[in-house]
């Protein structure tokens, strides 16, 4: 089977060009789009550690469901035992399977198709992932934070309950589900249990350490916990209340307490305590504050000993807090290295200070389009919604280096202090009205064209004036 890289499509092995882009297929998995004669694979949903997920149709019953596929080099890499990669694979679905709980998602079965691609079938979430929802609002307000944190606790809870561990909780696999009972934000399922460790009788057995999946690093570095980021120190439940306070954390703060590369994010934990919230965001309750950097304690021992148990007391740290008003205007707080550039739907509103952050007090709630840029890395270009009911919201930018350089992890911003790249940005010119814009700009400020020519490979910014 081949998947276009541009739109996601699956195609049968004889499709060299996709139909839909005319972009190049590339070659996915062995055998044909049709999974043990049953789910028929229609487009590429995304990838995690154990494989590729895919939008799927369940040929039986036909409903739309997902298909996780495990990787092919697990099932070759030489640090594996032969066959010790299709028992884990396995193990992660009778695991994932065993859970049976309204926030979780719903695992419904498992195979190994005559090509040798072992799968798993699990419910399709239609909504978003947390981690669009903060790439677009930035930080939420506490009531708002708590209630989604509620619902992913009581997921991972009833995990806990049936002595399994999460090991890679973040908000990429945290669905928001639309349903017309729930109001607010959604419904919120919890998905991608593929590292979870089964524990033998209690979570706390699983410091033996004795199975080979627990040799490595296993998780998203950002939002793994200290210990286990060190191999050779066993794991309870506190790591995964580590990464749910990380993921509050990120949802107050706009970031994740560390940043930085595998080798920066290691050291940092181990060795650093978090930076408190109060240092990137003025209105958060003491209590609130409290309750959440105790859950991203250095040491285990010092966090709450059960997901309910940090979560019942941020609840009560938030009681008392009035639902947010109206505001005619939200203070955005934008996050980056020093002096990168801000547009708010491409006009300039200044660059990043010596702080590391930009403070607009000016935009009006809605749908914006943000975008931050600095000579040397890719912009960082996204849709932003300003709410109505928030006194502040934080957005980390995510600027990326061009030339090939080493990719920044989800969270990072780069440093003030690296290395600029040689890499120059070119001059465009719109089509239309013929404003100039440096290179990689999506569209025009002034006509909203989005055809450009190039006029100039390499340009100096101090040349370049801005067509306003």
């Amino acid at each position: 089977m081949r998947d276009c890289p541009k739109c996601e499509h699956c195609y049968p092995d004889a499709v060299a060009v996709c139909p839909q882009c005319q972009t190049q297929t590339k070659y996915a998995l062995p055998g044909p789009m049709v999974l043990s004669g049953r789910y028929y694979l229609e487009r590429r949903l995304g990838r995690g550690a154990m494989g590729q997920v895919y939008l799927a149709r369940d040929e039986n019953i036909g409903k739309k469901v997902a298909v996780k596929t495990v990787r092919q080099d697990l099932l070759n890499s030489d640090d594996l035992q032969e066959g010790e990669a299709i028992v884990r694979f396995e193990r992660e679905a009778r695991a994932a399977a065993s859970i049976r709980h309204p926030h979780c998602v719903d695992v419904t079965d498992f195979g190994k198709t005559d090509d040798g691609v072992f799968y798993l079938v699990m419910e399709y979430v239609e909504g978003e992932t947390l981690h669009r929802l903060l790439r677009r609002e930035g930080t939420l307000d506490v009531k708002r934070a708590v209630n989604l944190l509620k619902q992913i606790a009581e997921g991972v809870e009833a995990a806990h309950e049936a002595g399994i561990l999460h090991r890679d909780l973040k908000p990429a696999n945290i669905f928001i589900m639309k349903k017309r009972s729930s109001g607010g934000d959604g419904f919120i399922k919890v998905g991608d249990f593929g590292l979870a460790k089964i524990v033998s009788q209690t979570v706390t057995d699983i410091s033996s350490n004795q199975t080979p999946s627990s040799r490595g690093i296993i998780g998203t570095p950002e939002f793994m916990s200290p210990e286990q980021m060190q191999p050779e120190l066993g794991i309870d439940v506190r790591s995964d209340i580590y990464s749910i306070g990380t993921i509050a954390y990120l949802m107050l703060g706009g970031r994740t307490p560390f940043i930085g590369d595998m080798m920066q994010l290691v050291m940092q934990k181990v060795m650093q305590s978090p930076p408190s919230l109060s240092t990137l965001r003025t209105d958060i309750p003491k209590n609130v504050e409290a309750s959440i950097m105790r859950s991203i304690e250095k040491e285990a021992a010092n966090r709450p000993n059960t997901v309910v148990e940090f979560i019942d007391e941020l609840e009560k740290a938030s009681d008392d807090i009035a639902d947010a008003a109206p505001n005619k205007h939200s203070r955005l707080i934008i996050m980056a290295s020093v002096g990168a550039e801000v547009y708010v739907n491409d006009e300039r509103k200044g660059s990043i200070g010596s702080s590391g952050r930009l403070i607009l007090n000016s935009i009006l709630p809605g749908r914006h389009i943000l975008r931050v840029s600095k000579i040397g890395e890719k912009d960082d270009e996204r849709e932003i919604e300003v709410r109505e009911d928030s006194s502040e919201q934080v957005i980390q930018a995510q600027l990326k280096p061009l030339g090939g350089g080493s990719q920044p992890s989800p969270s990072q911003e780069s440093s003030s202090s690296a290395g600029q790249s040689s890499v120059m940005p070119g001059i465009v010119a719109c089509t239309r009205c013929g404003a100039r814009f440096a290179e990689g700009v999506k569209f025009c400020g002034r006509c909203s064209n989005t055809s450009f020519t190039l006029i100039h490979t390499s340009a100096a910014i101090q040349t370049f004036n801005c067509p306003r």
